[in-house]
């Protein structure tokens, strides 16, 4: 009416004016009863004892209440809804009948506040109690307390609501575990029970009627105890299903009378609302309240899974409303249902959007103005100001303004921090609130500001998940006495004291236990475990007024008043947050757990607010430095990709302070090196560091590129009190007390754990504490032990396990003398005392233990079970007490951890709190480090040695890294080997090294990767000194005497020679790369001259054409069309690739270069001299830099001259050539056939010399500096230098007698040994005979000639031998031969014609009269034949005094080792590397046997349960035995496998079975095999093709079983199962141990999942197959076709057997149709015959389909069928071509598909390429999301990355 609306702005208005709180409350009575609507009763709640109660026809008489405390008081309004009413007369109905009842309904306060209402109304005493996972037996019936040194029974809650006639109200029935409530059974049926204090409980008619008859004495005598016939027991719980909890036990159910108690109808809360808030309006009112009813009744749908919305909330928010009535409604109800944090917000948007309310409303910021004490001085209340919208408002809040001028805290102020901060004191206003946001925040900064504006002391409450409802209440304690005690909990105290609890992690702890405090959020009331009772400061007041009682009073019965100013606020993190663990998410799916809070989500701050918050914390920091990082980290949080999103959480604010103080106090730090630490890039799965490494690129942040920066030398000094690593410098500890705790271990120093500590040095320095991840063996413990001496710093050591809990970590409980002492962990005594605490093994203990730390690192404070707290210096100065332990300044946390994922399987201590510690990626020590480390270890063991172990754990260690191998190889390892071998010197590598890998010795596939690896890198593992295979010599005949040569004239003709200066062109700048060199060592599984091999890079238009060296084992390789120079060395891991493309841009044409090139020494070691023979251009080229020099030793006109005259020459046939035997000096010598000029260059000293000599010259062969023989048409001449020339080259020319123009091919410029050359001329020389007078030649008539008395002497003779003919070995005609005369040797490469040879090279030596010929091999090991046209390519150069080095026309580089004295030589070492001979008989021998012959083979019996059976010969399936069909045994006639762990014999012992058992064992498996093909309809055909498939994956398909059974193994964990009556004793029990109460132990076992939780589903693959024609199509040129079947073949087999867990299905596409169904998830395939079919029908279809392409709709179907069906993950993988330019489809396209759906994991796999398309494809597509896999032994290292991606 109108008159009632214009009395409320009358009263409105006169309450503005009126500050009287009295007549506040006067006025607001009289306008809610003047609102009081028809169908809502008033009720008078105080009532006496003898008034009768009535609702509608019911009635009750009130009975006075001994207790008037225990009486509920003030849950009564005046106003009561109709529905309440009605369940108000189902009660007293059930009360009337003596019924016990059952309210169940959905979470909230309304059936806890019926029950209370009801006793309220009817003056009943109440009884208690809120059940959790950790109630008990004694927590209902009687405990034992110790009092006096003597155990007595004290009574609990149902005893005493049992005997003094109360109601016993039981909350949280579904919270306890089976079997605890079955105890109240007969006392609900019967009123019966047995107590365990002798006394039995009767009920009251049997007890009154024994009186009558025995008298009390008697019933006293029996310990009989009376039951009150006004007892009543109200249960309340929540249905199951479908809320989580156990279900009712059904003789407990039945002994019940339930009532459904749902949400008050629409017009009754509207009604209640409309009361609660008169000053909205209306219309807002009821839209609000159908908003929320829509969702509530959406929740019952599973459709929307949707959760049940708190409709009690309401009344809060109408609240805030009512005193702020411009708050956004958007707001407001994300407070009371997070929508947002639950991936609801579209339904809420839709539900406000249907009645009209506002879902999207201007940006107006809410911020608090000023907080100012109330008008009455209200100590406890402070009046906030709000501005809004232009608007002022105010809030009367909790609050002590006394206490809120404290000093800056150093809150860095925000907008959108201060809007939160407002929105929380609005919550505040009205109740508790828990405030949600993702790891390191800033949610606690945000919480202690908050507490310092409105002047709380903050009380810390860290939770962890198995938290027990004690250690949240109150905890048992005892006495100095002995005695048994409570203690109260910080929360508890808070409450006492008017404190802000702050509850840390409300997501960690159990719902189970989080429940027990729902009374204190909802009602402000709470009963603890000793029965104290705590009341909100009204009710207390009217219990105390009602009962007649003073404080102390109320104190000695154990009631106490909750201070006014008590709040409670949560933290929590959202669900997607991956750091709180799979267990802890289950929370935001529990209406329970919403219903408890309002909510508030705090969001990452903006560029532009975390930029201020930064440089605001840190000093020294500027805009322009920091801008990159927020740049690249804000375009991580926003991405809509699941992994960049994981990446984010890494890059906390927490964390980016850290960034910033590292960088402004460091300036070595760059901005790549400090994101790729604090995200562990180093332990990151492939496909996330692909994502990170693009969105680094993306933003320009950039690796350090100087290399002088990496390989700068770090050094460690101490001096004085100074610590100096590198360029960091800390003062060192000064003297203290703990010189023993100072960690002294042995410590071999190297570069990379230089680095790492002086890069923990740093953050030391900044005080951060610090985190080491890694695996295992790489030196963690030994760095931080060092470092720790380094810095005279004593340590405390803690160790965590599996069985670590909260309580172990911090105090080590114990019963001394009849008492609980309780005895600091190492932890405290750190704390205490200013020690350093190493933390180990971190991530064995649970993340729920760990994460206590947290509050410990970031508030410095922490409780501690026997009460004592950890308190910072600050607070201590505040709130000292004895039971403060101040925590010493120096105190630092240094935690250890191995590295996250597979195949640690550990908890990931990382994601979990990884961000409050400075983390430090150790892993194992680079080649150098390592090998420099190792040489400490093992100072007598040879370099080489140590280099191949380095180089093959090096290898196997980044196979781990690939997922190719499971085992990380570790340092450690490699460190045990060499002390072995140090002490064991006469072992070899070859077998020590087997006790690293004896471990995989029952695992053959792994071991034939690990003995792969080990022989590549040379290390003989296998091989015994016989396993020697050296070419086989063929015997020469004797040396022949063939000629004599002399000088023709002792007159000498004059050379004209002319000096100039070399000028040059350049350097010039030339495209480069470098590649890896994956080098295999040929001496790993047997010795001969093969030394090793390596590919070279080749494309198919590559052409090799030469081959050059140089000293210091340089090799190059020149490449044409196009030209490429490929530079290397024997020892090195990888090649430069250098592109002379722009030197030489037409390669196939008439002016296509011929290059010879050889290696320069000296101060040009290194470099590279290239000849172009066609040009006669000369090039200085440095490999390393890509700079190459033209050398012009020739006029501007003479060089256009020869260029026009290029091509007649080459048409002529007048090449240029270079002679190169004297390199050694860097001088080579220019000639072009026909010419009479030859030019002579210095390419050290920059001279050229040319000499013009009387004759045309043919070719040139130098014997030394002086004497060099040129042969013209006819004759050859002794061109030589006088001694008087004083210029390096020949300046004479004389004539030679006896020999002719075109003899000497090639020759030598050193003599033989001494040795060597008599064994060659067969003869004993004199000692005095020098050695250069001798020189090895090649002729074409003769294989190798030795000329004895050169270098010419004027009077002296020269006698030419020779042996052998090219007519007798044709296939080294034409081939350029290496003369290698320290050996005596002539090598030629062999190109044999006849196709049955192969190609190699072959060795004659004179020495030793032989001819040998080596065969060479290719990459996998196999002799190479002429049988492709690239194998008619063989180049050969001289590596050293006795190897040459060849490569063919394929590209692969090799290096044989053929000097006889060489080869002997290696071999010794060879032989000692390995080892002492193994066939050696030993005095004692001694082999396990299963001491077990074999019989008859056969199938063995069926055993009907399938119990595993190891050894015997009885059983079908058995493992270990023999006879019967099995795994891992003897003698039985085929496998078959029964689903046990195998148990396997011995190689040696499997061999031992006699032949004639393995012959009838064959012969039955070939039966066997016949049957079963028979039975899956398989032909032997078929069978052959299958196994042609299969035999090709085999080792794939083991790899991918491995991965899939680690995916598994993860979850098998069990857990600790509590209250259990044996095991083992559980800490958290010792005080009801010393009470005699019997369940105190606990054991491990498989927890049953709770009723109502989420099942455990599996994981949805469902692989999408490219069956095109272009599959088809293009199988011949690359095998894609075959590839995808072997692909689908290896899934098939690898997913068999994991049906439970994964979800398998199979489908295609083609120009047909985009989805064909191959493989079914429901129908997987069961046989090899099915299998076969499957891929039958992919090549049929693929032949025979329509062409086209469906990838798009393929994939886009894909995706849209996987997440039909619930699962754990979906996985959506397309295996297809790379050709998509053929079938015009956008790879943006495809981009946008494979990031469609954030909760499918998508991936592509491309298996087929026309040239590099898959590579250009992969690079357009995201990070991480696709992979070439053009090898299907790829495949399995693919799903490795695969599945560890979505593990993050």
């Amino acid at each position: 009416p109108v008159e009632y609306r214009t009395l409320c702005r009358v009263m409105r208005t006169i309450m503005s004016r009126i500050s009287s709180d009295k007549a506040s409350r006067r006025l607001e009575q009289m306008r809610r009863v003047l609102r009081t609507p028809m169908n809502i009763r008033t009720i008078k709640s105080s009532s006496s004892p003898g008034d009768v109660l009535s609702i509608g026809d019911q009635s009750i008489t009130i009975r006075p209440a001994k207790c008037q405390e225990l009486v509920p008081r003030l849950y009564v309004t005046d106003l009561l809804p109709q529905s309440t009413l009605r369940h108000l007369k189902w009660i007293m109905q059930k009360d009337l009948l003596g019924q016990d009842m059952f309210l169940i309904g959905p979470p909230g306060p309304l059936k806890r506040h019926l029950a209370l209402q009801y006793c309220e109304l009817t003056q009943k005493e109440v009884e208690y109690i809120a059940l959790s996972r950790d109630t008990t037996e004694a927590d209902l019936k009687q405990r034992r307390e110790i009092l006096n040194g003597t155990a007595h029974y004290i009574d609990q809650c149902a005893v005493r609501a049992a005997t003094d006639g109360r109601v016993l109200i039981i909350e949280g029935i579904e919270k306890a575990e089976r079997n605890v409530l079955p105890v109240l059974n007969n006392l609900l049926e019967n009123r019966e029970m047995a107590l365990e204090d002798g006394r039995f409980l009767m009920s009251a008619s049997r007890y009154d009627k024994l009186l009558t008859e025995h008298g009390q004495r008697a019933l006293d005598d029996w310990k009989l105890t009376r039951v009150s016939s006004q007892f009543r027991v109200i249960a309340l719980g929540l249905p199951v299903p479908p809320y989580h909890g156990n279900p009712l036990d059904p003789p407990l159910r039945s002994r019940f009378q339930s009532r459904n108690v749902a949400q008050l109808p629409f017009h009754e809360q509207l009604e209640f609302l409309k009361c609660s808030a008169l000053n909205v309006p209306d219309k807002l009112l009821s839209a609000m309240l159908s908003v929320c009813s829509t969702l509530q009744t959406l929740s019952g749908t599973a459709h929307y899974g949707l959760m049940d919305f708190p409709m009690h909330h309401l009344e809060n928010l109408v609240k805030i409303l009512d005193v702020l009535p411009s708050a956004d409604i958007i707001n407001l109800l994300n407070t009371a249902f997070p929508a947002s944090l639950l991936d609801k917000n579209e339904m809420l948007f839709d539900a406000m959007k249907r009645f009209q309310l506002p879902t999207k409303e201007k940006e107006a910021v809410i911020s608090v103005q000023s907080v100012a004490p109330t008008v009455m001085q209200n100590p406890d209340l402070v009046c906030v100001t709000l501005e809004h919208k232009g608007e002022q408002y105010n809030l009367t809040v909790p609050g002590s303004y006394q206490q809120s001028i404290n000093n800056y805290s150093g809150f860095v102020s925000t907008p959108q921090n201060e809007q939160l901060i407002a929105e929380m004191i609005q919550s505040h206003f009205v109740g508790d609130f828990c405030v949600v946001g993702e790891k390191g925040i800033g949610k606690t900064v945000l919480i202690n500001e908050f507490a310092r504006r409105l002047g709380y002391e903050v009380e810390p409450v860290m939770l962890y998940w198995d938290m027990t409802a004690r250690d949240v209440c109150q905890q048992r304690v005892t006495l100095p006495s002995g005695d048994t005690s409570w203690r109260l909990t910080p929360l508890v105290d808070a409450a006492l004291n008017g404190r802000l609890a702050v509850l840390d992690g409300v997501n960690r702890l159990d719902m189970g236990t989080l429940a027990v405090l729902q009374r204190l959020i909802h009602d402000r009331e709470t009963v603890l475990f000793d029965g104290t009772k705590l009341l909100s400061a009204d009710r207390y007041n009217e219990a105390k007024k009602l009962a007649g009682l003073n404080d102390d009073q109320m104190a000695e019965r154990s009631m106490f008043r909750i201070n006014g100013k008590f709040r409670i606020i949560g933290t929590a993190e959202p669900q997607s947050s991956k750091s709180s663990g799979q267990q802890y998410t289950n929370h935001w799916s529990n209406p329970e757990f919403v219903s408890m809070f309002l909510f508030h989500h705090m969001k990452s701050l903006g560029v532009a607010e975390e930029e201020q918050v930064l440089l605001n914390k840190v000093s020294g920091l500027t805009p322009e430095g920091i801008k990159p990082l927020l740049h690249f980290v804000h375009g991580l949080r926003h991405s809509s990709t699941p992994m960049v999103q994981s990446l984010a959480s890494s890059l906390s604010t927490r964390q980016l302070l850290r960034i910033a103080r590292r960088m402004v106090n460091s300036q070595e730090d760059n901005l790549y090196q400090a994101i790729t630490k604090a995200c562990l890039f180093r332990f990151l799965p492939q496909t996330v560091k692909a994502t990170l490494l693009q969105s680094l690129r993306d933003s320009g942040i950039k690796p350090i590129t100087d290399l002088s920066v990496n390989e700068k030398e770090t050094t460690c000094q101490v001096n004085g009190d100074t610590l100096r690593i590198g360029n960091t410098v800390a003062r060192l500890k000064s003297e203290h007390n703990f010189e023993a705790l100072v960690p002294d271990v042995l410590f071999y120093e190297n570069q990379q754990h230089l680095r790492i500590m002086e890069d923990m040095l740093k953050d030391y320095v900044l005080g951060e504490h610090l985190l080491l991840v890694g695996n295992q063996g790489v030196g963690k413990n030994k760095i931080v032990d060092r470092f720790l001496h380094l810095m005279n710093l004593p340590r405390e050591y803690l160790q965590l396990h599996r069985d670590t809990t909260v309580q172990t970590l911090t105090l080590q409980p114990s019963v001394k003398d009849g008492q609980i002492v309780y005895q600091d962990s190492p932890l405290v005594r750190a704390v205490k005392s200013g020690m350093v605490l190493v933390v180990d093994e971190a991530d064995k203990a649970p993340t729920h233990v760990t994460c206590i730390l947290k509050n410990l690192v970031e508030n410095s404070e922490i409780t501690l079970a026997d009460g004592r707290r950890i308190v910072s210096y600050q607070s201590a100065m505040n709130h000292r007490s004895d039971s403060t332990i101040i925590r010493h300044p120096d105190f630092r946390m240094i935690v250890l951890a191995n590295r996250p994922g597979f195949p640690f399987l550990g908890n990931d201590f990382f994601a979990s709190i990884g961000d409050m510690f400075s983390c430090h990626a150790i892993d194992n020590p680079d080649l150098k480090s390592e090998m420099a480390m190792l040489k400490q270890y093992g100072p007598s063991i040879s370099e080489d040695i140590l280099k191949k172990l380095v180089a093959a754990f090096a290898e196997l260690r980044q196979m781990s890294d690939d997922g190719t191998i499971a085992y990380p190889y570790s340092t450690r390892e490699v460190v045990n080997v060499v002390k072995h071998l140090e002490r064991f010197p006469s072992e070899g590598v070859a077998s020590v090294v087997r006790n690293v890998f004896d471990f995989d010795s029952y695992h053959s596939e792994l071991l034939e990767v690990v003995m792969k690896i080990l022989h590549k890198h040379g290390i003989p593992v296998g091989a015994s000194h016989s396993s020697v295979h050296l070419a086989k010599e063929q015997q020469l005949d004797p040396l022949q005497l063939t000629a004599e040569w002399s000088i023709g004239s002792r007159i000498p003709d004059p050379i004209r020679v002319t000096r100039a200066q070399i000028k040059a062109k350049g350097p010039y700048r030339m495209k480069s790369t470098v590649c890896p060199l994956d080098r295999i060592e040929d001496r790993g599984k047997y010795f001969s001259e093969m030394k090793s091999r390596w590919q070279i890079p080749m494309h198919e238009t590559y052409q090799v054409e030469n081959i050059a060296t140089g000293p210091g084992g340089h090799i190059h390789v020149s490449v044409g069309n196009p030209v490429l120079v490929y530079s290397m060395t024997t020892t090195t891991d990888s090649m430069h690739c250098v592109d002379l493309s722009d030197l030489f841009p037409y390669p196939t044409s008439i002016f296509s270069p011929k290059l010879n090139m050889i290696g320069l020494s000296d101060e040009l070691e290194g470099q590279l001299l290239l000849h172009d023979a066609n040009s006669n251009t000369l090039f200085l080229l440095d490999p390393h830099t890509a700079n190459i020099t033209e050398i012009v030793t020739q006029s501007l006109f003479k060089s256009i001259a020869n260029k026009l005259t290029r091509r007649s020459d080459q048409e002529s046939g007048r090449p240029f050539h270079m002679c190169v035997e004297l390199v050694r000096n860097n001088f080579v010598v220019l000639y072009q056939q026909g010419s009479s000029e030859l030019l002579g260059i210095d390419i050290g000293s920059g001279i050229v010399h040319k000499m013009d000599i009387s004759f045309p010259i043919k070719s040139l062969n130098i014997l030394s500096h002086d004497q060099w023989i040129a042969s013209g048409l006819t004759n050859s001449y002794l061109l030589q230098k006088s001694s008087s020339a004083g210029i390096p080259v020949p300046d004479s020319l004389v004539p030679l007698k006896g020999i002719g123009a075109n003899e000497v091919s090639a020759a030598s410029v050193d003599g033989l040994k001494f040795e060597d050359l008599g064994d060659a001329l067969q003869q004993t020389l004199d000692e005095n005979t020098p050695i250069s007078y001798s020189r090895l030649f090649t002729m074409p008539s003769s294989l190798a000639t030795l000329a004895i008395g050169l270098p010419f002497e004027p009077n002296g003779t020269v006698k030419v031998f020779s042996v052998g003919s090219h007519s007798n070995h044709a296939s080294v005609t034409g081939s350029k031969p290496i003369i290698l005369p320290v050996e005596s040797q002539v090598v030629y490469p062999t190109l044999p014609a006849n196709v049955r040879k192969q190609i190699g090279v072959t060795v004659i030596d004179l020495a030793r009269h032989s001819l040998k010929e080596i065969k060479l091999k290719n990459l996998n090991g196999q002799y190479i034949g002429p049988y492709y046209k690239k194998n008619s390519v063989l180049h050969a150069a001289k590596l050293g005094d006795d190897c040459v080095v060849v490569v063919d026309g394929h590209g692969q580089v090799q290096v044989l080792e053929t000097g006889h004295f060489a080869l002997h030589e290696s071999l010794k070492k060879w032989k000692k590397i390995v080892g002492d001979d193994s066939s050696k008989a030993l005095q004692m021998t001694y082999q396990r046997d299963s001491l077990k012959d074999v019989s008859q083979p056969k199938h063995g019996k069926v055993d009907p349960s399938n119990d595993p059976h190891v050894g015997g010969n009885t059983w079908a399936g058995g493992t270990g035995g023999r006879d019967t069909a099995g795994l891992g045994g003897k003698g039985g006639p085929y496998r078959l496998d029964a689903g046990h762990d195998v148990h396997q014999l011995s190689d040696a012992e499997k061999e031992a079975v006699p032949n004639e058992v393995k012959q009838a064992a064959r012969e039955m498996n070939r039966k066997a095999f016949k049957a079963k093909l028979k039975e899956i309809q398989m032909s032997e055909h078929d069978a052959k093709l299958y196994q042609q498939f299969s035999s090709k994956v085999s080792k794939q398909i083991n790899t991918i079983q491995l991965i899939l059974n680690n995916v598994q193994s993860k979850g098998l964990e069990r857990q600790w199962i509590k209250h259990q009556t044996s095991g083992d004793l559980d800490d958290s029990k010792l005080i009801e141990g010393l009470t005699g109460e019997r369940a105190i132990f606990k054991r491990r076992g498989e927890k049953q999942p709770e009723f109502g939780s989420p099942q455990l589903l599996p994981k949805c693959f469902r692989l999408v197959v490219d069956v095109s024609g272009s599959m088809y199509r293009f199988n011949g040129l690359d095998g894609r076709l075959e590839r995808t079947m072997e692909a689908t073949l290896m899934i098939m087999e690898g997913f068999n057997n994991h049906h439970n867990k994964f979800k398998l299905d199979i489908v295609g596409h083609s120009g047909d149709s985009e989805e064909i169904q191959f493989v079914a998830s429901n129908a997987p395939p069961a046989n090899d015959k099915e299998r076969l079919d499957v891929l039958k029908t992919m090549h049929a279809h693929s032949q025979y389909c329509w062409p086209g392409d469906n990838t798009l709709a393929a994939t886009k179907a894909a995706i849209k069928e996987v997440v039909k069906e619930p699962a754990d993950e979906y996985f959506v993988v397309v295996l297809s071509d790379a050709n998509f330019s053929r079938y015009n489809i956008n790879p943006d396209d495809f981009a946008k598909l494979l990031n469609s759906d954030p909760q499918v994991n998508t991936f592509a796999i491309f298996i087929g390429s026309l040239g590099d398309q898959a590579e250009r494809l992969k690079q357009r597509l995201p990070a991480g999301r696709a992979f070439i896999c053009m090898n299907a032994a790829d495949l399995p290292q693919i799903l490795q990355q695969i599945f560890t991606s979505s593990l993050l």
